[in-house]
């Protein structure tokens, strides 16, 4: 109950309250409509007791003087009673004039009663209760007549007094039973809402514990409609966990690295057997080295995917702009550029990925062809990116094929020039949970092929 009067906005709250003005609008109306159709109910109830009596009214008409002698409506209507407890008025061109009205009616000063209705039908629908000229309260009831093809309105009065009373009476317990109701639903939301929120403070919990450190991930047995949040928030608590661990990682293949290469340093610095200018290129080598090492592990530890985001790259204008600052680059040697890229194939990932990867291989690629370098693109069976780099270099050597795509291989163990930008590419697949595969080409050089699953 806390959570409920908390100043704080809560779910909780917000759906009791939604939900209670929704019941108590739909309780109020629901209460009118019954109200209504009770009134209507009675008016149906004395059109039909009307309908009943219409021979004694027929009679009482003809007693009355209200119908032509010549017209008879009942055999032995003068055994019918002549006090009854309805008035009788008739109307004329639509309710427009007064014809005639029953003793007691004129008695009551009633005469007026055609206009009064006239102008109740212009805005309200029956049943009519109006208070007349005597101060009186009546329910009437019109029915339209013809007599020697003219037309008439007979007005059929009662005293609605009581009938008044019975209609407040029904209105009252009708708002009663409405009262009752709601607070009811308000106790059954109360426990409805703390059953059904009950998963997401679960899910709070979780989320506390992971904070703390007590749990890894969330648990898979939620509601279907928390199934994609939970699945969502998994995969970014993996995303961060294999980020922080990227970081780790290379910060400590870093700190090695650099330790060998400044033990290697001060080695050279001591060595008196070589001469000053060997000594410089040597530790230029070492320096050169350093930089390459600090170069690949700030690339490793920021490639791949940063959050939930789902970003798409182009292929083509990627390719078009690397391969013209390189022809530039290379132009001594007249590299013939082959494209077979499908405009509808998109690299799963952000730009700046997909322009590392592709700057890295395609850089290679320019080094060691000969004269010509093709780079392929397409989309896979299963909806997926393939990707293809070739030329016709030397290639890559079978035995070393595997070596250069191990992971966890320090950069000072792989070739210059070739083995970090490999590297880097190869990390950056792994990201997105690609494979990265190295063969011989069509071309007779090396082929790089990139496979990575479709952007969900």
């Amino acid at each position: 109950m806390k959570a409920l009067f908390s100043k704080r906005p809560r779910l909780q709250r917000r759906l009791m309250m939604t939900s209670l003005a929704i019941i108590a609008l739909a309780s109020w109306a629901l209460a009118e409509v019954i109200n209504q159709q009770k009134v209507q109910d009675f008016y149906v109830d004395q059109t039909n007791d009307i309908i009943a009596r219409l021979p004694m009214i027929a009679a009482e008409l003809r007693l009355e003087g209200m119908l032509p002698q010549s017209i008879n409506p009942i055999k032995d209507y003068q055994s019918i009673p002549h006090k009854s407890d309805y008035l009788l008025i008739t109307c004329v061109n639509g309710l427009r004039d007064h014809y005639t009205s029953s003793e007691e009616a004129r008695k009551r000063a009633l005469q007026d009663t055609c206009n009064r209705v006239r102008k109740a039908e212009k805005t309200h629908t029956p049943p009519y209760l109006l208070t007349l000229a005597d101060d009186r309260l009546y329910s009437i009831v019109r029915l339209p007549v013809s007599i020697n093809q003219k037309s008439y309105d007979l007005l059929v009065l009662r005293d609605a007094e009581r009938i008044q009373r019975q209609l407040a009476e029904s209105t009252r317990k009708t708002y009663f039973r409405v009262g009752l109701f709601i607070p009811l639903s308000g106790l059954l939301l109360v426990g409805a809402g703390f059953w059904g929120l009950r998963p997401l403070r679960r899910l709070s919990q979780e989320v506390k514990g992971i904070l703390k450190g007590d749990n890894e991930q969330l648990s898979s047995d939620y509601p279907v409609e928390l199934t994609e949040v939970t699945q969502a928030l998994n995969e970014l608590i993996g995303q961060e966990k294999h980020q922080r661990q990227t970081y780790q990682h290379a910060m400590k293949d870093l700190a090695h690295s650099l330790k060998t290469r400044l033990a290697a340093t001060n080695a050279i610095m001591e060595d008196r057997n070589l001469t000053e200018r060997g000594r410089q290129q040597e530790i230029l080598s070492q320096l050169g080295q350093m930089d390459q090492i600090i170069q690949y592990q700030l690339r490793r530890a920021v490639v791949g995917r940063q959050g939930l985001t789902r970003e798409q790259a182009e292929i083509l204008p990627t390719v078009e702009q690397l391969t013209s600052m390189l022809g530039k680059v290379y132009q001594e040697k007249q590299i013939q550029v082959e494209l077979q890229i499908d405009r509808l194939a998109r690299f799963p990932g952000n730009q700046d990925d997909l322009m590392e990867m592709l700057g890295n291989l395609l850089e290679n690629a320019y080094r060691f062809a000969i004269s010509t370098v093709r780079i392929r693109a397409w989309v896979g069976v299963e909806g997926g990116l393939c990707m293809a780099i070739e030329d016709d270099g030397p290639g890559i050597e079978p035995e070393m094929r595997q070596s250069v795509l191990e992971r966890g291989v320090r950069a000072d163990r792989r070739n210059p020039g070739q083995g970090i930008g490999l590297a880097v590419v190869h990390d950056i697949v792994l990201s997105y949970k690609g494979t990265m595969t190295i063969d011989e080409s069509e071309l007779r050089g090396a082929q790089i092929r990139l496979d990575f699953e479709p952007s969900r």
